[in-house]
């Protein structure tokens, strides 16, 4: 029998595709690799890897769960262009769908109970980077920091850096959806790393754009993969987000 009792993911989708994935062991253990961050699903400024433990009570009600689903049967064709959906249940069930379909009660179940603790994870990075923007200046200067989360170290190359500056009414304070990379241009910088990041440690890259005169909402985004050898994952590719605010 297998040691892992259930696993979500969810991949593909619109550029730039997804990839998040949570897996739950026998024994309660959490791990979570987030690349892309699937729409709503998780921050957009971070990815890594993420691991935690379930106390016996939550261990409990998800083997319920896994129970339950068990006995499913699922897998949607896939629609063009869409992301899907997967969700494994041991050795008994591998079950595959599409946000365009309503899976039974009891796989619906199962899976928002796994993506919330996907959801979870994300508070216990274990190797993970997360993104910070800062811009200021005309031509607009951008500084894009890249700082290492979690207890072990983390491999970082950064690939492509873009920008999207919009003229706003309002402060903005919502991160970017990451679909608004379409909409971004990309900066005159070079690709970067592989670097080695301990713990704590930060890369800082910059570029410069061209800005609207009044006010503005300024919007970084990076592509870039991460190394995960230090942790036993795999090496996941991201496009991450954040928000610079008005300058």
């Amino acid at each position: 029998m297998t040691d892992l009792l259930a696993s979500f993911a969810a991949a593909g989708g619109a550029p730039p595709a997804s990839q998040e994935l949570v897996r739950v062991f026998r024994d309660g253990r959490v791990r979570a690799l987030a690349g892309t961050a699937w729409p709503g699903l998780g921050p957009v400024d971070e990815a890594g890897a993420y691991a935690f433990e379930l106390d016996a009570g939550a261990l409990a009600e998800l083997e319920r769960l896994a129970d339950a689903a068990a006995g499913e049967e699922l897998d949607s064709p896939r629609e063009p262009g869409s992301g899907r959906f997967a969700l494994d249940v041991g050795d008994a069930a591998r079950l595959r769908w599409d946000p365009f379909t309503t899976p039974s009660a009891p796989v619906a179940a199962l899976a928002d109970r796994l993506r919330a603790l996907l959801a979870e994870a994300r508070a216990h990075p274990l190797a993970a980077v997360r993104l910070e923007v800062e811009a200021a200046g005309d031509p607009l200067r951008l500084s894009f920091r890249f700082t290492a989360l979690g207890d072990e170290p983390i491999s970082l190359t950064v690939t492509g850096l873009r920008a999207r500056v919009v003229e706003v009414a309002s402060e903005p304070s919502e991160p970017p959806p990451l679909a608004w990379v379409r909409e971004s241009v990309a900066l005159d910088t070079d690709a970067a790393g592989p670097a080695e990041l301990a713990p704590g440690e930060a890369l800082t890259l910059e570029g410069a754009t061209s800005t609207p005169p009044d006010r503005r909402r300024v919007d970084g985004f990076a592509r870039v993969a991460l190394g995960l050898a230090a942790v036993g994952e795999a090496e996941p590719e991201a496009t991450l987000g954040a928000l610079s605010g008005t300058s």
